[in-house]
């Protein structure tokens, strides 16, 4: 019945590549218009301890040693597996603002993950948070989500640019309600509109009262 109340946006602020990547999480009729990443910054220390425990150390390795290349090989791919897993962790932890609600996804493994929804009628609030000099500088922070009932937040670290991440909720929120407000008084008028015309056809037309003295 939710999927009635679905509405069309005018703008997605998405790439095809993305809605095509995250459509498994999708019911029939859901769009995503908006994908929440954290910030690439989280990504940078791990990114320069690779880096340096395996193309560093190979280079190293192999200046000294270079009979054992393709040890060094072998151990500098390991290395671009390790990277692109922690891109892959990256990019698919994220919360998707859709047509419907929001979806919480987390990815841990390429044969692990996992979702959760909240529906916009549920959201109570929202709301972030900029600590530190990096996050002030680099525009990203904690976004909290309260909901109606069940566990009363839900948070996404370190998200990228949360001014605009909390604008987005709110306006499709705003646009959720009123396409169900809309979808509500459509509906109650068909009712009564069924109700008159099953009243006709069990009773008839009433007499045409003569309003002359």
């Amino acid at each position: 019945l939710r999927n009635m109340f679905l509405f069309k946006a005018k703008k997605m602020h998405t790439h095809p590549i993305q809605r095509y990547l995250f459509s498994a999480y999708l019911e029939d009729g859901e769009e995503v218009l908006y994908v929440c990443h954290r910030h690439p910054a989280v990504m940078l220390k791990d990114i320069v301890r690779i880096l340096v425990a395996h193309g560093g150390l190979s280079l190293v390795l192999w200046f000294f040693f270079p009979q054992l290349l393709i040890i060094y090989g072998l151990w500098s791919f390991v290395g671009i597996v390790r990277l692109f897993f922690l891109i892959q962790d990256w990019y698919y932890d994220v919360w998707l603002l859709t047509n419907m609600g929001i979806i919480g996804v987390e990815w841990t493994g390429f044969f692990d993950r996992s979702s959760s929804r909240v529906e916009y009628p549920s959201v109570e609030g929202i709301s972030y948070t900029l600590k530190g000099f990096w996050q002030t500088m680099l525009n990203f922070g904690d976004v909290t989500l309260a909901k109606f009932g069940g566990p009363s937040t839900i948070t996404l670290k370190e998200a990228m640019n949360p001014k605009r991440m909390e604008k987005y909720v709110l306006m499709y929120q705003e646009k959720f309600m009123t396409s169900k407000n809309f979808q509500d008084q459509e509906v109650l008028k068909q009712l009564l509109s069924d109700l008159v015309v099953e009243h006709v056809k069990k009773h008839g037309l009433p007499d045409k009262v003569d309003d002359k003295p």
